[in-house]
């Protein structure tokens, strides 16, 4: 994997609520919390889906998820997540098995930090 890669995704944010509110606009506190705790429920199935299609090494199954998560990812703020995701797509699409799974590596690690990210946005009282 590139140098250039791995420069690239950990300068990015794990969380920007900035990307978020500007998607969605200005939203409250709560609505904030609504919309995270959303994208954490469904992303995380996608997540576990992403998981299994790459260790059944099923091609199509870890384009589609991929691409998916991908985009989910990018609207709600969670950079590393949505170019892992950008790249895992890349990769599977080029057929370059070696280099989806040196990239599979981040895959829990970078979804343990948005993790922690959401549940520190919303706070101890909102568990996710």
């Amino acid at each position: 994997m590139s140098d250039a890669f791995k420069d690239s995704i950990q300068q990015m944010e794990t969380l920007d609520l900035n990307v978020l509110q500007s998607f969605y606009g200005d939203l409250t506190d709560a609505e904030m919390k609504d919309v995270l705790q959303r994208f954490y429920h469904e992303a995380k199935l996608y997540h576990q889906r992403l998981m299994i299609a790459i260790e059944m090494q099923n091609v199509l199954e870890v384009i589609q998820v991929s691409h998916s998560l991908k985009s989910m990812a990018a609207i709600s703020g969670a950079e590393q997540y949505s170019t892992l995701c950008m790249w895992i797509e890349r990769m599977m699409r080029a057929d370059e098995l070696d280099e989806l799974m040196e990239l599979s590596l981040y895959l829990s690690p970078f979804w343990q930090e948005l993790e922690q990210s959401i549940q520190a946005q919303l706070g101890p009282e909102v568990p996710i």
